[in-house]
């Protein structure tokens, strides 16, 4: 009902997810064919970018091949943010709804989605769940936060979430004292799955074993994680703590569900949804199994097609079947942006993403770098454009102040460029007030539905 209401047909989608999923990998490379041929076809007929670049390649969308779609340019967030009104589909026939990145890389970008593309993401979602034995509109938790979360849930929200079977713990603000209420709203829920990042989950085990309570939950089955490379240390603790299986998710708001590991612990790509490139420096693709630049086209999203989109992140091709005998492509060795978790000024924890949300809400920045120094002080390092003036200035300084507290200064110096690391990545929130540090942030930043 939740899904028809919002006009997506997820439920219809999953129905044929779960038969394609048992399809041949030939099999799945035709449906890839078929669908990549109708987006190209759409795209050359109602976005003008689109149109030029097709046409620019001489490429026919009706009899167009994966090789084909190689010939096509590849997609950055400078071009997205310089063509999107030639990207989106003119005149719109579909309703469009903004969404922007997290920014976890320094760079976040503003873009479109309609309803169909909402859909394909939310039923490769559910597939996924349905891979541990839990499904559609049973008890779920998540320990997340998004922009929209961080304000007070209104009521409607909070009536949607009861009657969706869905509880929000707000993963950026992870006091000692909130952790422990966190724990005992777990054992009161009693999730059937658990939802979150790997960081804020290993996190609140270790709280519960430092006070020595871990929630009972009797009708918990799985605990599914993105948002970050899962590090072996904070899967082991949370899989010991909550003795069900523990599976991680790769995917981003732009390019979409991409991967999720099955229970044999392969990363399956939405292969119904996604056409995922990895491509090497020069641009071509890499061989045989070494790394690359995952590169998706979204085979669903009409109203503002994502064509060979380069999401910044590297991953290598899985050898061999899965166990499970699905066959979608496993990819594996996902790496991604480095990001660190914050010390606030009360002694908790903050998620990188609770700061990276307040530099995205001004749109004269165009990239940033947030590092904290021991004594909890910041340097904020921005590169703006020229509507960045003191108003924009002060909100971040207020914004930054409620995240982490009103204790720790916060200098702000205005940059013409942010270096890269030594990887050719740029990590955008370091903290130098903590022992250990946390991994990548790929950009799992919104709560799911």
């Amino acid at each position: 009902m939740h899904e028809r209401l919002l006009g997506r047909s997820t439920p219809s989608y999953l129905a044929q997810l779960e038969q394609t999923q048992w399809l041949s990998r030939e099999a799945l490379r035709e449906l890839q064919t078929r669908k990549l041929r109708a987006l190209l076809t759409h795209a050359a007929l109602n976005c003008p970018y689109y149109r030029d670049t097709i046409t620019a390649q001489r490429i026919d969308p009706h009899s167009a091949t994966l090789t084909d779609l190689g010939r096509m340019p590849t997609l950055t967030k400078e071009i997205i943010r310089r063509e999107m009104p030639r990207m989106t589909e003119t005149p719109a026939r579909r309703r469009m709804f903004d969404y922007s990145t997290g920014g976890s890389s320094g760079d976040p970008l503003l873009f479109k989605i309609d309803r169909s593309r909402q859909a394909a993401d939310q039923a490769a979602r559910a597939r996924s769940r349905r891979w541990f034995g839990v499904d559609l509109g049973e008890r779920e938790l998540y320990l997340w936060g998004a922009a929209v979360e961080l304000a007070a849930q209104d009521r409607v929200k909070r009536l949607r979430d009861r009657l969706t079977n869905q509880r929000l713990l707000n993963a950026f603000e992870m006091t000692p004292s909130r952790m422990s209420r966190y724990l005992r709203e777990i054992e009161r829920f009693d999730p059937v799955h658990i939802f979150g990042y790997p960081s804020s989950l290993a996190r609140l085990v270790r709280h519960g074993r430092d006070i020595g309570f871990l929630p009972k939950t009797r009708s918990l089955r799985a605990v599914f994680a993105t948002g970050e490379v899962f590090a072996p240390q904070d899967r082991a603790i949370i899989e010991e703590a909550f003795g069900v299986a523990v599976a991680d998710g790769y995917g981003s708001r732009e390019a979409g569900f991409i991967a999720h590991q099955c229970p044999a612990g392969r990363y399956h790509v939405t292969m119904e949804s996604v056409i995922v490139e990895l491509l090497g420096e020069d641009g071509a693709p890499v061989t045989d199994y070494a790394p690359g630049e995952i590169t998706v086209t979204h085979l669903d999203a009409f109203g503002m097609p994502f064509i060979r989109y380069r999401t910044g992140d590297i991953a290598r091709r899985a050898a061999g079947a899965c166990p499970c005998g699905r066959g979608l492509e496993t990819i594996e060795l996902i790496e991604g942006r480095r990001t660190d978790m914050l010390r606030t000024a009360n002694g908790g924890w903050a998620h990188a993403l609770s700061v990276i949300y307040v530099i995205r809400e001004e749109r004269s920045i165009r990239e940033f770098r947030i590092e904290q120094q021991g004594n909890l002080d910041l340097v904020v390092s921005l590169v703006v454009d020229d509507g960045f003036d003191k108003g924009a200035e002060n909100r971040v300084r207020q914004g930054l102040h409620k995240r982490l507290g009103a204790g720790p200064a916060i200098l702000i110096r205005r940059v013409d460029r942010i270096a890269a690391a030594a990887s050719g990545k740029h990590r955008c929130v370091v903290s130098h007030a903590q022992n250990e540090t946390r991994c990548s942030d790929l950009s799992g930043d919104a709560k799911p539905g």
